[in-house]
This record gives C-alpha cells, structure tokens and sequence, in this order.
C-alpha cells in the first residue's frame, strides 16, 4: 500500500494563510474599537479625540507586524544533508499565548459594560482596559516570537533556529551528544508542555533548550534512540 503526501509548497502555502488569518482576526477588534471611538469622540466631550486615531494605527501596525513576522516565519529551512531525514519540528507550543489572549476577553467585556452601562467614574473602565490590553499584548508577542523558533532533530544534528530581522542557529551533532534531559514546572507538566535540554559539554553553544514543547518526552526519546550507545 503507498500513500500521497502533499507537497512541500502546497503545505507552507496553506500554513502561511492560517498564520496571516490568526493575525487579521486578532488585528480586526483592534482596528474596529478604534473607529468606535473615533465616532464616539465626536458625540461624547468626555472621550478623548486622539483615542480613536490611536487605536485604529495600533491595529493597523499589529496587522501588519503580524503579516511580515508570519512570512518571515516561514522562511527559510537549514539545508539538509544527503541522507539525512527530519524526525521531529516543533515551535514552542501556543498554549500560554492564547490563555493570556483569553483572559483579555473577559476584561475587555467588563470595560464595555462599565463604560457603557454604569455611572461609575472613568477611571474604572481605563484600567480594567489597561489591564486587559496588557495580557492581550503578552499573547499575541508570545505569538508571534514563538513562530520564530523553531527546533529540528534530523538522524544527524539537533538545531535551534530563530528567524526575525536576522537569523541565528545552533546545532549539536547526534554523536556528540552526552546528556539529554527534561524539566516541567508543575502548570507545565499539568499542560503536557516543558523543556528538553540537549547538552555536547558546558557553555550556552553547547547547549540547545527546546523550551515549552508539547508532548516533550517524545522528542527526548527520539534523541535518546539515536545515541551511539543505544544504537550499538
């Protein structure tokens, strides 16, 4: 029996447009409460007119730093030897970006309700907002930076990669590895995520973190299949 795998292209096209669509949608509320505003502001003294035209081009600058960092994101791949296969790619999971995303709901929600329908002084809707502008922020720079990391374990080299506005690897040799090991806080091992550590000696070029990984154990013991010792 053969099975069909679709093609590279195909894949990292598809992949691109789900990136680029998470940051439109999380762009869009930025950009559609500053044009509230901006109609509000001209009915309401007791909104500031600078508001609105400031929310509106911080969305619009997150949409468009989130587009170039997903494209970004994407390119390019460390050129792989002859004969030598990728095991195992993984990002640092989404999961503690989207809780502080999520937790930005709710207080967005109560700064419309006691903006909207209480006689409470201002003052209470600003920081509730600040507030919950603060852990969106969190999320979404989680977000983005995390789709800029990237970790590989081929059957040859374990690699570090990170892509932004330039672009910095690190990589040990499967044969030189002499130590391999796993840390989980207690959210960490509660959320399936932590950090294995893959060591070739002392110092930081020696060392590769594959830091806040889902499923973490799968990639040490991949690694660990593939020692000289365990080959032998």
């Amino acid at each position: 029996m053969t099975t069909t795998q679709t093609p590279y292209g195909i894949r990292l096209f598809f992949r691109i447009m789900m990136r680029m669509f998470i940051a439109f949608i999380v762009s869009v509320p930025i950009i559609g409460l500053g044009g509230y505003l901006i109609f509000a502001s001209a009915g309401d003294a007791n909104i500031p007119m600078w508001t609105g035209p400031a929310t509106v081009i911080t969305g619009l600058t997150l949409l468009v730093f989130g587009f170039y960092m997903t494209a970004v994101g994407a390119f390019p791949q460390p050129n792989l030897g002859q004969g030598e296969d990728v095991k195992i790619e993984r990002h640092p999971t989404m999961k503690p970006a989207y809780a502080r995303i999520t937790l930005s709901i709710p207080l967005f929600l109560a700064t419309a309700f006691l903006y909207g329908f209480t006689e409470l002084a201002y003052m209470f809707p600003f920081i509730t907002f600040l507030v919950g502008l603060w852990f969106f922020f969190k999320g979404v720079m989680r977000y983005f930076r995390n789709l800029h990391v990237t970790y590989m374990v081929t059957n040859i080299r374990a690699i570090y990669m990170y892509k932004f506005l330039y672009l910095h690897t690190n990589e040990i040799p499967i044969a030189r590895i002499v130590q391999i090991s796993e840390k989980r806080s207690m959210v960490e091992a509660l959320s399936g995520r932590g950090t294995v550590v893959v060591s070739s000696g002392i110092g930081a070029r020696m060392t590769i973190n594959m830091e806040e990984i889902d499923n973490p154990g799968s990639v040490a013991e991949v690694l660990r299949s593939m020692l000289p010792n365990q080959n032998a």
